[in-house]
C-alpha cells in the first residue's frame, strides 16, 4: 500500500508541473500554439494537461488586450524552451540564469475588455457557442497568455498606444496595433511561442425575461458575483426557485 506522505508528493509535483507562477498567478504550461479569445476545455491526464479547443467565436468588434513585459526566469525560459521544440517556431531569446541584467522577456497578453467579449458571445452569429458554453459548464474561454516574440515584434506592442484582439480572415485572430488611433502592425499568435495560459468562466444569471445570460468571466481563484452561478444548469433551478 503506497503512503499517504507519497500521495502527496506524488500530487504537489503533478500540480505544480503543470503550472507557473506568472506576476503570482497560476498559469497552465501549453506547447500548443494558441490564440487569445477561443472557447475550449481542459484536458487532464496522469502525465499531460492541454487546452482542447472547441469554437473561435465571431468578434465583430476589436477586443482590447493589456500587454504587460516579463522578464524571463529559470521555469518560465524551460517552459517557453519546451513549447518552441514542440512549435518549430525560431523566435530568439537569449537567457543566462546567472545574469540578472539585461535579460530577455516575453509578453503577459490579457483580454482587458471583458464586456465586449461578453456582448460578442450575445450576439446571433455566436449562438452555436452560447449555447455550447451554456450546456457545458467545464468549457472556458481563453482570456490570458503568455507569449515569446522576437525582439521587433515585443517592441512594437511596447510601443503601442493601443492593442487590439481582432478577427483575421476566416475564425482566425490577430493582434493589431495603434499609435494616436491609426493602424500600425499587425501581429500574428503564430509569430511567437505561447507557453502558458489562463482561463476564465462564465457567470450565468437570469435576465428581466428569465433567459439566461452571462453576466461576467473570472478565473479558476475567483467568485461569480452575488446571485450568479458557474454552472447555467444551477442558475436555472434558481431561476425558477424565485420566479415560479
Amino acid at each position: 500500500m503506497i503512503n499517504s506522505k507519497y500521495l502527496i508528493v506524488i500530487f504537489i509535483c503533478f500540480t505544480s508541473c503543470k503550472t507557473i507562477s506568472i506576476q503570482k498567478e497560476a498559469q497552465h504550461i501549453t506547447t500548443q500554439s494558441m490564440m487569445l479569445g477561443v472557447v475550449g476545455n481542459q484536458k487532464n491526464f496522469a502525465l499531460e494537461q492541454d487546452y482542447n479547443h472547441v469554437a473561435l467565436p465571431d468578434y465583430n468588434q476589436p477586443i482590447k488586450v493589456q500587454p504587460t513585459v516579463i522578464a524571463f526566469s529559470k521555469p518560465s525560459f524551460s517552459a517557453f524552451k519546451k513549447a518552441q521544440q514542440a512549435q518549430n517556431n525560431t523566435v530568439v531569446v537569449n537567457y543566462v540564469d546567472s545574469v540578472k541584467t539585461n535579460q530577455s522577456s516575453f509578453l503577459k497578453l490579457e483580454i482587458a475588455d471583458r464586456v465586449s467579449v461578453i456582448n460578442a458571445l450575445k450576439n446571433k452569429v455566436n449562438t452555436d457557442v452560447f449555447q455550447f458554453l451554456q450546456n457545458n459548464n467545464q468549457a472556458h474561454i481563453l482570456t490570458t497568455i503568455s507569449i515569446a516574440l522576437n525582439q521587433d515584434d515585443q517592441d512594437i506592442i511596447k510601443k503601442a498606444d493601443e492593442v487590439f484582439l481582432e478577427t483575421s480572415g476566416v475564425k482566425n485572430y490577430v493582434l493589431k496595433t495603434y499609435i494616436d488611433k491609426a493602424l500600425q502592425q499587425t501581429i500574428k499568435f503564430t509569430d511567437g511561442v505561447v507557453f502558458a495560459y489562463q482561463m476564465s468562466s462564465a457567470c450565468w444569471k437570469e435576465d428581466n425575461k428569465y433567459q439566461l445570460q452571462i453576466i461576467n468571466l473570472v478565473e479558476s481563484n475567483d467568485n461569480c458575483p452575488s446571485k450568479s452561478y458557474l454552472s447555467a444548469k444551477r442558475a436555472k433551478k434558481k431561476i425558477n426557485y424565485y420566479n415560479f
